[in-house]
This record gives C-alpha cells, sequence and structure tokens, in this order.
C-alpha cells in the first residue's frame, strides 16, 4: 500500500517537472545568474515538495505554490551567498556557456535596471514582467493585497524610468 502510494507520487512529481521545470528554472536563473546554482534550487524545491509526502492533487494552485517556493528558495540562496557576491560590473566577464548567453544577458540587464529598488518592489516586477503573472496572482504568492502589488511596481517602474530619463 505505502509503495503504491510513494510510485503515485511520484509520477506525479514526473509530470508536474516535466510540465514546470523551465518556467521554473528561467524564473530562479533571473534571480540568481547562473546555471548551476538555478538548477540546484529548483531541485530542492522539487526534492523537499517530494519529501513532504504532500499529495500534489491537494495542494490549491499548485502552480503559485512552486513560484513561492522558487522565489523563496532563492532569496535564501542570496542571503547565504551575500559574502561571496561580485559586482554585476564584473559579472559580465564571467565565462557562460553559449546555450546561456541570451539568459544570462537578460539577467544583467534584469539586475542592473532592479539593482537600487527594494527587495519587495524588485520581486513584484520580476513576477510581472519576467514571469507574466497577473497582480491577482502575485498578491497571492506574495501573500500581500492585490492593492500593495499593484503600488509596488508602480513605484518601482517609476523609479526605473527616472533612472533611464538620466
Amino acid at each position: 500500500m505505502q509503495k503504491d502510494k510513494t510510485q503515485t507520487r511520484l509520477r506525479d512529481l514526473e509530470r508536474l517537472v516535466r510540465s514546470q521545470q523551465d518556467r521554473l528554472f528561467a524564473l530562479a536563473y533571473v534571480r540568481i545568474g547562473n546555471r548551476p546554482d538555478a538548477e540546484d534550487i529548483l531541485q530542492d524545491v522539487f526534492l523537499k515538495l517530494f519529501r513532504s509526502g504532500e499529495n500534489l492533487r491537494n495542494i490549491s494552485h499548485l502552480e503559485h505554490y512552486l513560484i513561492r517556493a522558487v522565489c523563496n528558495k532563492c532569496r535564501d540562496y542570496q542571503r547565504k551567498r551575500q559574502y561571496n557576491l561580485i559586482p554585476i560590473e564584473n559579472a559580465a566577464q564571467i565565462s557562460i556557456p553559449d546555450d546561456d548567453i541570451p539568459m544570462h544577458e537578460e539577467y544583467l540587464r534584469i539586475s542592473k535596471l532592479l539593482e537600487s529598488l527594494p527587495e519587495e518592489q524588485q520581486e513584484v516586477v520580476r513576477l510581472k514582467c519576467t514571469d507574466g503573472l497577473k497582480f491577482r496572482e502575485i498578491a497571492k504568492i506574495l501573500e500581500i493585497p492585490e492593492a500593495t502589488a499593484k503600488s509596488r511596481y508602480r513605484y518601482a517602474i517609476g523609479h526605473i524610468q527616472n533612472r533611464l530619463n538620466k
């Protein structure tokens, strides 16, 4: 009986990985800036979900759950790696595999634009612009009122526009 439940959960997880891994990898990469660490973060999220024993069919808004889990894992990663961070100006000189060049260039461009914003505003902008989520979805993921998500976005975009106009 236990073996059947484990097999069912494993099949559910495999389907989930196939359907969500590319999107979630891009989400992690845009926040972290390198393939190996983004892959590790994604693997950790999926492993934690599997080990939790949670029936995936019982999680309401599974996609939102995964986005939030990846965002949280990226924040944890960044906190732990604070002392190893390199200036964004030096990131362009890091050797990047050819397949990752477009995604890394996007990471550099976005990071440069967002670097002067508070973290809360950065996250709303990433979820809206990079991940294409609606404010209602962003509010659920971040557990904030929809109006707060909209105002953080508005303030962030205003700040970015001012920087670009200088």
